[in-house]
């Protein structure tokens, strides 16, 4: 089977999509030697990393010189020209990391992260409305095959568009396994002499979007410190849509000493900084999985995260739980996780175990058997 991909969503700074996309093509590469192939990227002033082009044994690689909204333009507007023109051959089968439509003459699989964009626009970055309101109803309906990660997109998936259930698979995100070894010795003490606080300290490892909901997080932290509970935060993650307003209100709330907005870290450092701190906190008001929430499960660090979405799924009972729209509720729940050293040792424990339930080779595998499938 002659199997193409689009590995521009992994160009650059990776968010979940393209976590997920460059796992998964490597899982691929290392358990598939009878398929073939058949890679894409395009932009005009960046070459494909090519330490990140995953080492298929039967492989087509193709990295044109093209502007990406050009292409997005050919292909989202004008439906052509196929993929397979790009190669020379036909495709069987093209898998899509996001619903996006990617024209090609054989079967199409897309896989949907989430539909925010859709259910909740004023969640999603503006970037995200731009490339998939509108685009991706029509993908997910002609697609031959929908994969998504977690029961609760599933759910969406159907309550929205007119799919048939036998098209839609769930298949959950994987773990990279190196959140479960300790970091080296000097990897660690680099990180904690030059990022981490003195004393306990929380955590948040995500974009500064809306739907992540950092502000009232920060209203949380205000509420604790009024109870005598001061530990400072730190917020991991690339800007966007949110940045100005989380900016605007550190400084408002008085938590400018408190509050470190760090951007985007490698994944050592990042891995370092789940090992110090005291607790992760996850307030997004929306998720179709939160992988950061099963990376610091695997990390040894205890959670307090949303009851909503599919947070609650992807948890499986390891989690502090609160009320996302409630400052008082966040609050009262992540004291209680700094007070009581009990409830994190349980929590932790419960959360190692949970992180277990998560592997990249097995979504792999269930991700090539759906395409011999359909």
């Amino acid at each position: 089977m002659r199997i193409g991909f689009d590995l521009r969503p992994f160009l650059k700074q990776e968010t979940g999509v393209g976590v997920y996309f460059r796992h998964l093509l490597f899982e691929l590469a290392a358990i598939d030697a009878a398929n073939e192939y058949f890679l894409f990227s395009a932009s005009w002033k960046d070459r494909f990393p090519r330490d990140r082009v995953p080492p298929f044994r039967r492989m087509n690689f193709r990295d044109l010189k093209v502007p990406v909204r050009a292409v997005d333009f050919l292909w989202q507007r004008l439906g052509g020209p196929a993929l397979d023109r790009v190669f020379g051959t036909r495709l069987d089968l093209t898998h899509s990391p996001s619903p996006l439509f990617l024209p090609t003459r054989g079967k199409k699989v897309v896989t949907v992260h989430d539909l925010f964009f859709l259910d909740s626009p004023e969640l999603a970055d503006k970037e995200a409305r731009r490339v998939f309101v509108g685009r991706a109803g029509r993908a997910i309906q002609a697609a031959d095959g929908v994969l998504t990660i977690s029961q609760f997109c599933r759910r969406a998936i159907l309550e929205r568009f007119r799919v048939d259930e036998g098209r839609i698979k769930v298949i959950p995100h994987g773990l990279d396994k190196s959140f479960g070894r300790e970091p080296s010795a000097e990897d660690m003490d680099r990180v904690r002499k030059g990022l981490a606080p003195a004393g306990p300290f929380l955590l948040f490892v995500g974009a500064l979007e809306p739907r992540k909901n950092l502000v009232r997080l920060l209203e949380a932290l205000k509420i604790l410190s009024g109870r005598g509970l001061d530990a400072p935060l730190l917020v991991v993650g690339r800007p966007g849509g949110d940045s100005e307003r989380v900016t605007q209100a550190v400084g408002r709330l008085g938590l400018d000493s408190r509050v470190r907005l760090i951007g985007y870290l490698d994944g050592t450092t990042v891995r370092c900084l789940y090992r110090l701190a005291a607790a992760f906190v996850f307030p997004s008001l929306a998720e179709g999985f939160g992988l950061p929430i099963v990376e610091a499960m695997a990390s040894g660090l205890a959670v307090a995260a949303s009851g909503t979405s599919a947070i609650p799924e992807v948890a499986g009972g390891a989690a502090m739980l609160f009320d996302p729209t409630s400052a008082e509720d966040i609050a009262e729940k992540v004291g209680r996780l700094l007070e009581d050293g009990e409830l994190r040792k349980s929590l932790i424990e419960k959360g190692k175990r949970r992180a277990a339930d998560f592997d990249w080779r097995r979504t792999a595998e269930e991700t090539l058997g759906f395409y011999h499938a359909i």
